[in-house]
């Protein structure tokens, strides 16, 4: 305590300090390592003690901060036992000392050494202590005016445990059975009843008491499992009331229309179970929301709240927005886990009925009904993965990095082998089956040309399509008449030639338009179809006039002088036609 208490009186570092503290508790204990834990955890406990009681919060907040360094210090030292959780220890200590006033400056203490307190060789130690430390400062708390402090513990809970944390989880699937929702007996509402307004007819006790008997079971929804009948009875009481209250279409229609007018045009998805209408329906007009006039308090309602049960209230309930969607989602997800636990059980289906009947209600509750229907659906489709990871024993959601080898893992590489004869027989007889059949398959030269033949269309189905085409009906462009095709006018004149060949006689060039006029004697024709084009004429190219034949006298000189000049002058001639010339005549 005396090495503790002068370390945090001095300006040394805490990182500096840890090592003396080290060797005063090594020397105090005898070496011992249980003692070393036990002797630093007793001297920084009375020296925030001393502190404390001195009202010396500086040198407490220097005393949180000498067991951090002294963790981090034994860590390092390769220590993994008690000695690791003074500093979690001293920031209890402090906190529970303080009032919940004054806790505030204390919890920003957390939030300051919070890079340490969540390393993991520490928080392996000490994360029991600080869970213990931060629920007892929650019930302390009031949820109304510290607020702003529960969310920062919340929020500093969340990020400091893993998802996959079993202490914030209900892994027994417990009831909250002490909310007990109590309402009026018959005497009592009919003393009341004599008080409403004579004007409003009042719900009788039946439909009173079934609105708010539904509580208990839902409150207990296991416990409905086996009395369904009691359970039905009181459900189809609830629902039969929010829907004989329901609102029109055009009350709908109108209340949506101010909510979408006041809605954000950056509001997510999860404002629709957060939106909260400033009327009840029937009574809301487009005017009504100004959307520059919506601060977050009154933008938006948690559902959860505890209402007042009075039966004179109730008439006005039923009509209330957003108890008619808290109601109805408490049903359906009562229902909804009904619906699965039946299913599991393999017994006989009895709550998808009025479940279908609660998400209707919320569906068409104003002005957000689609909206709220659609988170429902979400968060029950989210509901059933998150009790099959409870059923499956919370597995940890965090994976380890994948190491190099990991990542890049050494595949041997086989070593060939040659087949073996007996693969290579099988091989072949494989193929050798897969051409048999592909052979047997195939069709003989008959078959083929028979199938041939019954794909010759006749005559008129041939001629049809140059029908089509001329008829003005349907306004085919001629570029695309079959008149340009010269395939089409070939295959039509063989089947001419074939059925009708004194048709031939009348057509004269061969036009195939009388073989359609006969074909189609009151076809409709076209009046501005361009005439056919005239048949490409073939150019001949003229024929080359033969040379001249030389006399016997010019021959015989040429072939005198083909001898004295050489023989390279007579190809030169022939290749000129064989021509004399005038200076040897």
């Amino acid at each position: 305590a005396a090495a503790w208490a002068a370390c945090a009186s001095t300006k040394v570092a805490p990182a500096a300090a840890a090592p003396r503290l080290r060797a005063a508790a090594y020397a105090e204990s005898g070496g011992a390592p249980k003692d070393v834990a036990d002797c630093s955890e007793l001297g920084a406990r009375e020296a925030l003690f001393a502190a404390l009681d001195g009202e010396d919060d500086a040198k407490a907040r220097r005393l949180v901060a000498l067991g951090c360094a002294y963790a981090v210090h034994e860590a390092d030292c390769g220590e993994r036992g008690p000695a690791l959780k003074v500093p979690y220890l001293l920031l209890e200590d402090a906190i529970d000392a303080v009032s919940s006033l004054e806790a505030e400056t204390w919890w920003g203490e957390v939030e300051k050494h919070a890079p340490t307190l969540t390393k993991p060789e520490l928080f392996a130690r000490g994360k029991l202590v600080l869970l213990r430390t931060c629920n007892g400062l929650l019930k302390r708390l009031s949820r109304a005016r510290q607020a702003e402090l529960c969310g920062r513990i919340l929020l500093f809970m969340a990020g400091a445990w893993p998802m996959s944390e079993r202490s914030a989880l209900n892994i027994k699937g417990e009831c909250h059975v002490d909310n007990v929702t109590a309402f009026e007996d018959a005497g009592a509402f009919e003393a009341h009843d004599g008080e409403d307004d004579k004007d409003a007819t009042p719900p009788d006790y039946e439909t009173y008491s079934g609105f708010w008997a539904v509580q208990a079971w839902l409150a207990d929804p296991p416990k409905a499992l086996n009395d369904k009948t009691n359970f039905l009875k009181a459900a189809d009481a609830c629902l039969s009331a929010l829907e004989e209250t329901a609102c029109s279409e055009d009350d709908m229609q109108r209340a949506r229309d101010a909510w979408l007018s006041a809605r954000p045009r950056d509001a997510g998805p999860g404002e629709a179970l957060r939106s909260k209408p400033t009327k009840p329906f029937g009574e809301m007009e487009a005017g009504d929301v100004d959307a520059s006039d919506r601060p977050a308090s009154a933008s938006s309602v948690v559902l959860g709240h505890k209402y007042l049960t009075n039966s004179r209230l109730l008439r006005i309930q039923l009509r209330d927005p957003i108890l008619r969607t808290q109601v109805a989602t408490q049903m359906a997800i009562a229902l909804d886990y009904l619906r699965r636990e039946l299913e599991e059980r393999k017994r006989d289906d009895w709550a998808s009925a009025p479940l279908a009947r609660a998400k209707a209600i919320v569906r068409g509750t104003p002005p957000n009904g689609p909206e709220a229907a659609s988170s429902l659906d979400a968060m029950l489709e989210r509901e059933v993965h998150w009790a099959d990871w409870k059923k499956a024993g919370c597995p940890s959601f965090e994976k380890k990095p994948f190491t190099e080898e990991e990542a890049w893992p050494r595949v041997k590489r086989e070593a060939y082998m040659p087949p073996i004869p007996a693969i290579l027989k099988k091989r072949q007889a494989k193929r050798e089956e897969a051409e048999a059949k592909k052979k047997a398959e195939e069709l003989t030269l008959q078959e083929k040309v028979d199938k041939l033949h019954a794909a010759i269309p006749t005559l008129e189905e041939h001629l049809k399509k140059w029908e089509e085409a001329d008829d003005p009906d349907n306004d085919i462009d001629d570029e695309y008449h079959p008149r340009h095709d010269p395939v089409y006018r070939f295959r039509a004149l063989r089947l001419i030639a074939q059925t009708k060949l004194p048709w031939f006689a009348d057509m004269h060039k061969c036009e195939l338009d009388t073989a359609v006029d006969k074909c189609f004697p009151n076809r409709k024709k076209r009046s501005d179809r361009p005439p056919d084009p005239p048949a490409r004429a073939v150019v001949k190219k003229p024929a080359k006039a033969p040379a001249p034949a030389p006399d016997d006298d010019g021959a015989k000189a040429s072939k005198k002088r083909g001898r004295d000049d050489g023989a390279a002058a007579e190809p030169s001639k022939r290749r000129r036609g064989g021509d004399d010339d005038p200076s040897d005549s």
